[in-house]
């Protein structure tokens, strides 16, 4: 029996539609809030709690509050100066404040901070943290540093997408004016010409930010547009790449950028286009090395989890703290406090009145993080996939891939982890608070919809399995203009009785260095109060 053509169509829709039908939907992908919990950062405004009666009491020498990159530094530092008098305290279930990280089926990711680039040879210090986790694996002719390069970011590092074309790079050059690639090119020179040091002897943009010269401090006070503008950088392509600069760092929009802060993003840590400036990451990103000093300083019962610090005398430093897991008070007399915790929370664990800071002297940028697990990895027309991955012109930053350095095997495994960043930015305070109390309040099905969407429209239909959520209601201190050099900043920093504020925003930039040397010099300051001084300072005078 033959078939006429028309039967055959007949037929062959009929059997792609039963085809279709037994086919099982793809499975929604698994979405889950991970990190800190929101709710938990308020028990220290709990008047309820402080009521309680102690249950224990106990002595240390250092009390450290706050397990994130400055107190796990100064828990490094101590332990190097043969001190191992001290508690550290975190009030999350994990270590690593914004560089903590989680681990989805196909790979381990960061929570927030992910990368950290080799540091100059002249901050010791961090060097030195760095090869006693054994990232330092020999040394040149030179005698500078060489790092395992396992850890250090492959090639392609950086793409960025534009009318749904890929290009490498970060700076938007396709379709550019020569009036605009002169004004790129222009920039580059100048930033050469303020890659050096002021008349004091000290580099103009340095870390940390205290180490900078003071020659060019003024430029605090105004923003990093009206710097461009008073340069004549007036370029849309420029713009942006600087306006994403500032984003990425600091989540603030060039407009609300001090303009050193903005200029310290591209010198501080060596010039942009440097050939030597690597950078080193891990699939976690830097809880990869939050885990590597608590490991180095063998914690053990010196470190406290679930553990909220409610009051703090400091004068006695004497610490109130409220063990969530077994549901009782601690009482700790210590000798000297370090707050390795963001300063704003401060003011909620002293006596009334005994803050010097303002309520509003600092203000914080909440952020947005999404772990997308994806079947296949995004590929994308032009350039192709690199470690970060760009849009132009979007409210986020786009995304890392988590499990970018792989190993050869390991690469061929289907599949990727998508990190994807987005500062909810606003221009003030007020906007500030109403953009983190939204993000406190949407569901999870909600942003993660949100973060679907954009990276549907960076790589159109993605094979999505799992996402996970991280808010960050105050995720980064926001540098603006008059803050980095300002009053405000002296009093978060400046001893209270016997607390020493030491997190990364007592010095306005939430940079990995930063906390790392804020936490290193508060535990040789409490060394030297308590009569044992370290033989010498580890941080560059």
């Amino acid at each position: 029996m033959s078939l006429g053509r028309r039967e055959l169509l007949v037929g062959t829709a009929a059997g792609l539609a039963v085809g279709a039908c037994a086919r099982e939907p793809p499975a929604a992908p698994a979405i889950r809030f991970v990190g800190p919990d929101p709710a938990r950062g308020h028990l220290v405004r709990d008047a309820a709690l402080a009521q309680r009666p102690v249950s224990e009491h106990e002595r240390a020498g250092i009390v450290i509050v706050g397990a994130g990159v400055a107190g796990l530094s100064a828990a490094w530092r101590l332990e190097r100066a043969g001190v191992r008098d001290y508690l550290l305290l975190e009030i999350e279930d994990e270590l690593g404040g914004t560089a903590r990280g989680g681990e989805l089926p196909r790979s381990t990711y960061p929570m927030g901070a992910h990368y950290l680039p080799i540091p100059r040879p002249d901050f010791a210090a961090l060097e030195t943290l760095l090869d006693d986790l054994g990232l330092v694996i020999g040394r040149d002719r030179s005698g500078r540093a060489e790092y395992d390069p396992r850890a250090i970011v492959r090639a392609p590092v950086e793409r960025h997408r534009r009318h749904a074309l890929c290009h490498e790079g970060l700076y938007p050059s396709a379709g550019q004016s020569s009036a605009e690639a002169d004004q790129f090119a222009a920039f580059i020179n100048r930033l050469r010409e303020l890659d050096r040091n002021g008349a004091d002897g000290r580099r103009l943009f340095d870390l940390p930010v205290e180490r900078s010269s003071v020659e060019l401090r003024a430029l605090d006070q105004i923003s990093m547009a009206d710097w461009l503008t008073r340069e004549g950088f007036t370029s849309a392509p420029l713009r942006w790449l600087v306006d994403y600069g500032c984003r990425d760092d600091y989540g603030c929009r060039v407009e609300h950028t001090s303009a050193f802060a903005g200029l310290h993003h591209f010198l501080a840590r060596g010039f942009e286009d440097a050939e030597d400036r690597l950078l080193l990451t891990w699939p976690a990103g830097n809880a990869h090395l939050c885990r590597a000093m608590a490991a180095r300083c063998d914690l053990g019962d010196r470190l406290r989890v679930a553990t909220a610090v409610i009051g703090i005398d400091p004068d006695a430093a004497v610490v109130t703290a409220y063990d969530l897991a077994n549901d009782r008070t601690l009482r700790i007399a210590g000798d000297v406090v370090l707050w390795a915790a963001p300063r704003f929370v401060l003011r909620h664990a002293l006596p009334m009145g005994r803050d010097p800071l303002a309520t509003d002297a600092l203000s914080y940028v909440p952020w947005l993080v999404a772990n997308v697990e994806v079947g296949r990895a995004p590929a994308g027309t032009g350039a192709p996939l690199a470690w970060d991955n760009v849009p132009v012109d979007a409210d986020h930053l786009g995304y890392v891939v988590a499990n970018h350095l792989e190993d050869e095997q390991a690469r061929r495994s289907p599949g990727a982890v998508l990190t994807f960043y987005e500062p909810w930015c606003a221009p003030d305070l007020a906007g500030v608070r109403a953009r983190r109390a939204e993000l406190l309040a949407a569901d999870a099905e909600t942003l993660a919809t949100r973060v679907r969407t954009e990276l549907d429209r960076m790589h159109g239909d993605l094979d999505v399995h799992a996402i996970d959520l991280v808010r960050w209601g105050h995720g980064m201190i926001r540098p603006v203009p008059g803050l980095l050099f300002g009053e405000g900043l002296a009093r978060a920093r400046a001893p209270i009785g016997r607390i020493l504020p030491c997190s990364a925003d007592t010095s306005g930039l939430a940079l990995f260095e930063q906390a790392f040397a804020n936490g290193v010099g508060a535990a040789e300051t409490a060394m030297a109060r308590r009569g044992r001084p370290a033989a010498a300072t580890m941080l560059p005078t």
